[in-house]
């Protein structure tokens, strides 16, 4: 593939500072920035708006030719995707369910990312990531996971031609699922520490050398900017499906690392900058973070009024996406929120667990981490953050087969 950077890209910038960060004329891969105390803070793209408009111009920020997520081509970084890349990534379409909209008065919509070529909503940042690593001469990935990061991760790896992606996952998730799948797209696997946390201090000591050389690019959750990009192409979507239309009044997301959550609310703030947002949508959706009660950082610096996320220990939670103990983009999530309007809430195990067994015979095909927003739908009402008559979507980020195919 002939990948290049867009021309469309104005500049990079410090998510937290907000100061300009040297691309270097993207010689190589985009790490954290070097403004901010050591490790950094993410990097996010910023796009020219001009040269926007005017390639839109006519056929809307979703009509490019480009294949699955690129065809909105104009707000991604990166370019000369072939079809065979990702052309299968994307798409999910948004669906009301008259049922639950029945039950709780609310009309609720629902966005089913199951249906990714490996089953969830990372497919979406792994292949942007990717991608934009390789524009950037990168040579191979590495990553800490509990999951689906790290099987995507792979996936695009071996797309794109390139060595097996390094991933380290947790003790205890030896001969998981995940580690199967990961090796079966030709990743190599190590285990370290009993969480995410501890993976990815295990990885950067191992790994020193060759990721200050550049020679391996760590593409951790907002470690480089292609992954926020690639989980933003979400929020396009959800703007395309409700043309001529409100947009929802809240958005309920099932928040880790918070990738996607960012990225919805960067894709509707890029869009009413350039000009670019139907007039029917109006106010922008409320986003909701969603987390377990036994893991929750983010809910308690939402509830605390901070503007930083500090790490916690997690008790361990049934839904692995929402088993990060802390956030390098804690201030970008609660930004988000804030800015929305939106809220932060915590759900009991208990109540994930019934939920999870609610979608299944609602025929709904989706996992753990989708079935807290199920869960925290209830809570929200309770609470009156959402009311009745109001509409929200619910995110579910991957498929119902990873919980299911853990031996009980």
């Amino acid at each position: 593939m002939n990948l290049s950077i867009n021309p469309n890209v104005a500049r990079l910038v410090c998510s937290r500072s907000g100061k300009e960060v040297p691309s270097g004329g993207f010689a190589r891969p985009i790490g954290l920035c070097g403004c901010c105390p050591a490790p950094g803070k993410p990097v996010v793209v910023e796009y020219d708006r001009d040269r926007v408009r005017a390639e839109v111009a006519g056929s809307g920020v979703g009509g490019a030719a480009g294949p699955g997520v690129w065809r909105f081509a104009p707000l991604l970084p990166v370019l000369g995707v072939e079809a065979a890349y990702a052309a299968d990534v994307g798409g999910a379409p948004v669906l009301r369910h008259g049922r639950l909209s029945a039950e709780t008065g609310v009309e609720v919509f629902l966005k089913n990312e199951g249906s990714s070529p490996s089953g969830s909503f990372k497919d979406r940042g792994l292949a942007v990531g990717v991608a934009l690593g390789g524009a950037c001469g990168a040579r191979r990935f590495c990553l800490p996971t509990q999951g689906n990061a790290g099987v995507a991760a792979c996936l695009f790896s071996a797309r794109l031609g390139m060595p097996g992606c390094l991933v380290w996952m947790p003790e205890g998730f030896q001969r998981s699922i995940y580690h199967r799948a990961c090796e079966f797209f030709g990743g190599e696997v190590r285990f370290a520490g009993p969480n995410i946390a501890a993976a990815g201090r295990a990885m950067r000591a191992d790994l020193a050398r060759e990721l200050s050389s550049g020679e391996f690019v760590d593409i951790s959750t907002f470690f480089e900017p292609g992954r926020l990009e690639g989980k933003k192409t979400m929020g396009l979507e959800i703007a395309l499906h409700f043309g001529g239309r409100p947009l929802p009044d809240a958005i309920v997301y099932p928040t880790g690392g918070g990738t996607g959550l960012v990225g919805i609310r960067k894709a509707f703030e890029e869009l009413a900058a350039f000009g670019l947002l139907d007039p029917a949508h109006g106010r922008l959706p409320r986003m909701v973070a969603v987390q377990s009660t036994n893991c929750a950082p983010v809910v308690a610096a939402f509830e605390q009024g901070l503007d930083e996320v500090a790490p916690v220990t997690s008790l361990g939670t049934i839904a692995d996406g929402l088993d990060v103990p802390g956030a390098i983009m804690g201030h970008g999530i609660l930004r988000a929120l804030r800015a929305s309007g939106g809220a932060a809430v915590a759900v009991p195990e208990a109540a994930i667990t019934a939920a999870f067994e609610r979608l299944g015979t609602l025929g709904i095909a989706a996992g753990c981490e989708s079935a807290a927003t199920l869960a925290a739908l209830d809570v929200l009402l309770e609470r009156g953050t959402v009311r009745r008559g109001e509409s929200a979507l619910l995110l579910l980020t991957g498929s119902h087969l990873v919980p299911l195919a853990r031996a009980r």
